[in-house]
């Protein structure tokens, strides 16, 4: 952290058929991919890191240098976040998409001080009205082995509107009215 060891270069040419614009902020290296698909539609965008934090002790290998074993492929940041990203990548060259513009939001900042990673991808993406509808961040959360776990706005939030419409009355005839309420209630349990 923060530093990419040529990462994100390596991504941008993955996808060479995205548009790949690298946001420098005081250092920090990120880099916004993205694909319009149509005029009319909806911006989905994936969003991760690739830096890690130092390697720490009781390696019993290279920390930089993957090694397979039982299935799963071990170095330090496999699992946070370079398989999550390495998902993206797949994703984002084989899905067939439906919506008007797929991106990749990827930072060399999230495992230090996190001030000019994602934050200033998404300013300069404001400035220029690219802001995406809706984000994955593959950020692994584990309880007891790799994958377990899918969290849902683990650190963001999730916003929408609903329209519940009923029929006005008067309480003393509750037979001639339609309180959404009752058959609303069992929704806000999601």
């Amino acid at each position: 952290t923060p530093n990419d060891d040529g990462a994100l270069n390596f991504i941008a040419m993955e996808l060479s058929d995205f548009e790949a614009f690298f946001i420098e902020k005081e250092g920090i290296k990120n880099l916004l991919l993205t694909k319009k698909f149509k005029d009319e539609g909806e911006h989905l965008a994936f969003g991760g890191h690739v830096d890690v934090v130092p390697a720490g002790e009781g390696w019993s290998s290279d920390a930089f240098v993957p090694m397979e074993k039982e299935g799963f492929i071990y170095a330090r940041g496999a699992q946070d976040m370079k398989s999550g990203v390495a998902a993206f990548v797949d994703a984002a060259k084989n899905a067939d998409f439906k919506g008007a513009r797929l991106s990749l939001i990827l930072t060399s900042d999230e495992e230090g001080e996190a001030i000019y990673g994602t934050k200033a991808v998404l300013e300069w993406m404001q400035e220029r009205d690219m802001l995406p509808d809706y984000a994955v961040v593959a950020e692994p959360t584990c309880v007891k082995k790799i994958g377990d776990s899918i969290k849902i706005g683990r650190r963001g939030s999730i916003n929408g509107k609903l329209l519940i419409r009923g029929k006005q009355g008067h309480v003393a005839y509750p037979e001639k009215c339609i309180n959404p309420v009752h058959d609303f209630a069992p929704v806000l349990k999601l």
